[in-house]
């Protein structure tokens, strides 16, 4: 493996990228929980078109790098001075505990609440999927593996207005009909969770900060 460094130019600035060559047929473009970027490169693709594949998904990086930072310095403030809250559903509740104890509340919220919310979503979508699993996920709110149709949910969404499990439960569902993030996915998305613009918008921030600029009603 050879590893490099390039640069992507997004709306935060310079992004630094760290390129791997490795045995790998497709270019891999992933932000780590701390908002580092890393791209994967079969061993004889060029440089030119990683930058190029750089800066085609340069917006998704930002979003993304944006996400993971501001989830970094949460947890870091948390860490550093425990809440006697915690957000709920789009509005603050007395903690249940240390951090694992939050991380079961949200564990059973999700696992409670996603029956029915599958049930709506798949008759909405028309499409089901084979199996359900709730995880503890740092980088993103769900995963589909369409070929197997099993569809997994980030717990820490029990933290955000209930209108954003629909929607990832929606997005999910929609890899079944169309696996790659195109054009027809994104208005399949927006098809079946007009919402969805808006729900992106509230997963990029903070849950607390949702929850303290929002009314007890606004959480329901």
């Amino acid at each position: 493996m050879s590893t490099t460094e390039l640069v992507v130019m997004t709306a935060l600035g310079r992004i630094p990228v760290t390129v791997t060559r490795k045995r790998v047929k497709n270019l891999n473009l992933r932000v780590h929980p701390d908002g580092s970027v890393s791209l994967s490169i079969p061993q004889r693709v060029p440089l030119a078109r990683a930058q190029d594949f750089l800066d085609r998904r340069s917006s998704w990086i930002a979003a993304h790098v944006a996400r993971s930072t501001a989830r970094a310095a949460e947890a870091a403030r948390q860490a550093a001075a425990p809440e006697a809250t915690v957000p709920l559903w789009g509005a603050l509740v007395p903690a249940p505990g240390d951090a694992s104890a939050v991380d079961e509340r949200y564990r059973r919220e999700v696992a409670c609440a996603l029956p029915e919310v599958v049930r709506r979503a798949e008759e909405l979508v028309g499409v089901h999927a084979a199996g359900w699993q709730v995880r503890r996920m740092t980088s993103r709110w769900g995963s589909c593996t369409p070929a197997r149709r099993t569809i997994r949910i980030s717990s820490t969404l029990a933290a955000y207005p209930r209108a954003c499990l629909t929607y990832v439960v929606i997005h999910e569902l929609v890899h079944l009909i169309e696996p790659s993030h195109n054009a027809r996915f994104h208005a399949l998305v927006n098809r079946f969770c007009p919402e969805s613009d808006a729900c992106r918008a509230l997963l990029r921030r903070p849950a607390r900060d949702i929850a303290l600029s929002r009314r007890p009603a606004d959480s329901r």
